[in-house]
């Protein structure tokens, strides 16, 4: 058989990288990924936001005083596995050997894309439950504008300078940044392709008006990989970290059936983080939705 040769690591590695390449909106946001999901560790996972500490300044020549000691206070976000997504399909004998020349290709891919479409949905969810803001009025004929506002509003809420910054809008808007006014005093991209700064991608899973602008910490997705059982007689679960995704997969053979089954699954948690802000005294601020600005263009609050 082609695919003879394929090991059950190989297979869950394969399929993890195809979830995490198909990731859009939840490829933009932090992730939080273990291989395993271990027994009695419950299916809230707690995220940690780095502590912060003060510096402190002495004469160069001081040899007498002291030096003052700090102490790093961690804080911890709690996030909920809300989720068991999965994906079964059963091959028959024929398929299995006539049909399946490519079990990648074949089964792998419309069976992790399913996964992948979930944990969009499930991104795009958390993202639009971001409240609007108030004061930013978006202009379509000067679209890049709401930016710079969104920007500032960013700022004002603590990101610092240095920051990526993303934001996903409705294809009305994207259309819109498309037509823009051109030339050297209104380009609507900057010179590298961005928008005030902004990676801008379009996404249908927000309205055709909507504007949803964010830090990747403003959202975390949380992923881990279902052990496999000790009864499967194939499986593996694995984490990719290039693409950022966990999974596990089991291959079985039903001989009541006279079947194979092919089961990808993952532990999945999308929510929306407070932004972390090092106040430079030796605390960390957490700012409610101070990650995300978002913006209905066509009924702006005022």
């Amino acid at each position: 058989m082609a695919n003879a040769f394929l090991v059950p690591d190989h297979i869950a590695a394969v399929a993890a990288k195809l979830v995490g390449q198909d990731l859009a909106l939840a490829g933009m946001i932090s992730r939080d990924l273990e291989a395993d999901f271990g027994f009695g560790s419950g299916s809230t996972v707690r995220v940690r936001v780095p502590g912060a500490v003060e510096a402190h300044v002495r004469n160069i020549y001081d040899v007498t005083n002291p030096l003052i000691t700090s102490t790093i206070n961690e804080q911890g976000i709690d996030v909920k596995l809300t989720d068991h997504v999965y994906n079964k399909v059963v091959l028959s004998e024929g398929t299995l050997s006539l049909d399946l020349q490519d079990f990648a290709r074949q089964v792998l891919v419309p069976q992790t894309r399913a996964v992948a479409r979930h944990v969009e949905r499930a991104t795009a969810t958390a993202m639009k439950a971001t409240p609007l803001a108030d004061g930013l009025i978006y202009d379509p004929s000067d679209p890049a504008r709401i930016f710079t506002a969104i920007r500032a509003r960013l700022r004002a809420n603590g990101v610092a300078g240095g920051t990526p910054l993303h934001a996903a809008v409705g294809s009305t808007v994207y259309a819109a940044l498309l037509d823009g006014p051109t030339g050297s005093a209104g380009t609507t991209f900057d010179a590298d392709g961005k928008v005030r700064g902004f990676i801008v991608v379009e996404s249908t899973r927000l309205a055709a008006d909507e504007i949803i602008a964010f830090v990747p910490e403003a959202f975390s997705l949380v992923v881990r990989a279902p052990l496999v059982p000790q009864e499967a007689v194939a499986g593996a679960s694995v984490t990719d970290s290039e693409s950022g995704f966990a999974l596990r997969h089991i291959r079985s053979y039903d001989t009541s059936l006279a079947a194979s089954t092919s089961l990808v699954s993952a532990f999945v948690g999308v929510a929306a983080m407070p932004l972390a802000v090092d106040t430079e005294d030796g605390s960390v601020d957490l700012v409610v939705n101070g990650g995300a600005v978002r913006v209905i263009a066509a009924s702006p609050v005022q």
